[in-house]
């Protein structure tokens, strides 16, 4: 076939296809176009997964008549003008592409009327082909009927999903730009029946209540902006008993648009780190402002993704704010009563000044280590022993963990312990309630926040082996162990080649030989364990999990009150003391209401 030029009609078409993916995206751009016209209001009807009906009305500023048609040409756009303005994007879109590729595709019926005029005008397309403009009858604003898409592209079609499928693609693009633009009022009809409807008065908790209801709203943790950052993190993130089998309910927006980015997704997901056990996502709606010239918003067709100048720098302040508001204001995992959803409090003011300000008996003689006139509590004279791999601290500040200062009591509420059940669980009692703790959980955050810093530090305690041991390793755990040998030395390790898949240790961290465990268990036990999940993390933070996971004390074991109150006294001057270093809760809080509730006394 010889070098020739496409027809108009059949380039469109290819170029719809770069835009225009699936009804969504006729969605998508269609709602852009209202925003950037200034509506408050934008109301989507879809028929038939949006293949046989499309309709987006807006109270915006309308089309004037003499444009109208312009409009539908290619390249045709009254949002850039020159070269400079790339440079400064302001708008939702600016491509051009996007009217002219639906209507090289489908019907498409467009009524618009500008506030300042007494009559509209009405342009229609079928696949391309136009009538002139004609007056029309319409409230002040624009409304876009698009119907049969795809019908001229049988190809296509075809690969389109079901319309239940797409309508629940649309679903979400629609509940993705109501929650990045809160200030406007959304509403969603799907074969006649409402499915989604936001107020529109620019808060995000109302549109999260909207979308995942109010149970959910109200455990959502705002996010304080940081002022002095050319970068700041606004919106809401979701407390840590609330999160999500996958990465759907992460919405982010940069400057009000919509946006994916895997890099910003990531750094919301580690903020987590931690918080959440793996395969757990959170509820986000992350509002990214940065300077317009920072960002590049035409590397995509669709407009979906942005491109940072300094992108490490957003990565960073994204992180940085998401974990301190959850290291601020997270709360502890609440059970719930029956027949009601588990969930954790919103971290409201009102609840954390209860933590901070309840009056409870004997409240310095505890946090000193005495229970009052009873006396030693039996941390005193037990001077910096351990018993089952815990601290004990000899009660004058001195011991290894010093006690909780004024800051961790607002993370944690003082707790006094009562006792153990099943061997595994402490039971404590606070302000507000029964507390049960995981003693194998709250040692693991222990030993895993002292051995990150004797990691960092460069100070972590080996302890020799009487006899070196062979150990023969898989190819996979030879792979792993000679990547990563610097950091197994800096935990602790000492580990000399012995052959061609086989190595000589000589040493092992301290904390992991206090467990009992041969040598060779910890080091074949340590590469199981960060190989089985690496993919979901940092190697360094995978390693030193499993060893502080290996080293603390496991159920089944059982622990005097002694050793329970200075694992407690322990957890509490921990940064985080409320979840084990794999996300599962330390600690559950049975509430005083929840029980009067449940033995009638209310």
């Amino acid at each position: 076939m010889a070098i020739h030029i496409l027809s108009e009609s059949l380039a469109s078409r290819i170029a719809a296809g770069e835009v225009i993916e699936r009804p969504a995206s006729v969605v998508k751009e269609l709602v852009e176009n209202s925003l950037d016209a200034g509506a408050s209001r934008i109301d989507v009807t879809v028929e038939g997964g949006g293949l046989r009906l499309i309709r987006v009305v807006d109270n915006g500023r309308g089309i004037p008549p003499g444009e109208i048609a312009l409009a539908f040409e290619r390249f045709a756009t009254s949002k850039i003008s020159e070269d400079s303005d790339l440079n400064d994007i302001r708008s939702m879109g600016f491509r051009g592409e996007a009217l002219p590729s639906i209507a090289s595709v489908a019907e498409v019926d467009t009524v618009s009327r500008q506030p300042e005029s007494d009559a509209g005008v009405r342009y229609e397309i079928r696949f391309g082909d136009s009538d002139p403009p004609s007056p029309a009858g319409a409230p002040a604003g624009t409304t876009v009927s698009v119907r049969h898409l795809f019908r001229n592209v049988p190809a296509r079609l075809k690969f389109m999903a079901s319309p239940a499928s797409e309508s629940t693609r649309i679903h979400e693009v629609v509940a993705g730009l109501a929650l990045a633009r809160p200030e406007v009022a959304f509403a969603l009809s799907v074969d006649g029946k409402d499915r989604l409807s936001t107020p529109g008065g620019g808060e995000p908790r109302d549109v999260i209540a909207a979308l995942y209801g109010a149970q959910v709203a109200a455990a959502m943790i705002p996010l304080a902006p940081d002022g002095d950052s050319p970068f700041s993190a606004s919106g809401l993130v979701c407390s840590p008993s609330i999160a999500r089998g996958n990465r759907r309910y992460i919405t982010i927006a940069v400057n009000g648009r919509l946006v994916q980015s895997r890099r910003i997704s990531f750094a919301i997901e580690q903020a987590y780190h931690g918080y959440l056990p793996e395969r757990h996502f959170p509820i986000a709606a992350v509002y990214i402002s940065a300077p317009f010239e920072d960002i590049d918003v035409n590397v995509h067709p669709a407009k979906a993704e942005v491109r940072f100048l300094r992108e490490q720098l957003v990565f960073s302040t994204v992180q940085q704010t998401v974990r301190a508001a959850l290291a601020e204001l997270a709360p502890v995992h609440r059970v719930a009563m029956p027949g009601q959803r588990a969930a954790a409090g919103a971290g409201s003011s009102g609840e954390r000044r209860l933590f901070e300000e309840a009056s409870w008996p004997n409240l310095e003689n505890v946090a000193n280590g005495s229970n009052g006139p009873d006396g030693p509590d039996g941390l005193n004279g037990v001077a910096g022993s351990y018993s089952n791999g815990v601290a004990v601290d000899d009660g004058s500040g001195h011991g290894e963990e010093a006690g909780p200062s004024s800051t961790h009591r607002n993370v944690l509420p003082v707790l006094r312990v009562i006792g153990q059940s099943q061997d595994t669980y402490i039971i404590a009692e606070g302000p507000d309630g029964i507390y049960l703790i995981d003693q194998h959980a709250a040692h693991e955050r222990v030993l895993y926040e002292r051995v990150t810093r004797q990691f960092a530090d460069r100070s972590a305690e080996s302890q020799p082996l009487l006899e070196p041991e062979t150990i023969d390793l898989s190819p996979a755990h030879f792979t792993e162990l000679t990547a990563h040998g610097e950091d197994l030395v800096a935990a602790g390790f000492t580990v000399e080649p012995f052959g061609d898949r086989s190595v000589l240790l000589r040493a092992v961290p301290a904390m992991l030989a206090t467990g009992g465990r041969s040598g060779r268990a910890a080091l074949i036990g340590l590469l199981d364990g960060v190989a089985e999940g690496r993919q979901g993390g940092w190697w360094a933070e995978r390693m030193l999990s499993t060893i502080a996971c290996h080293s603390a004390i496991r159920a089944g074991r059982t622990v005097a009150n002694d050793e329970a109150k200075a694992l407690i006294r322990q957890l509490e001057a921990c940064e985080q003391p409320r979840t084990c270093p794999h996300g599962r809760p330390t600690m559950i809080h049975l509430a005083a209401g929840m029980l009067e509730r449940e033995f009638g006394r209310r």
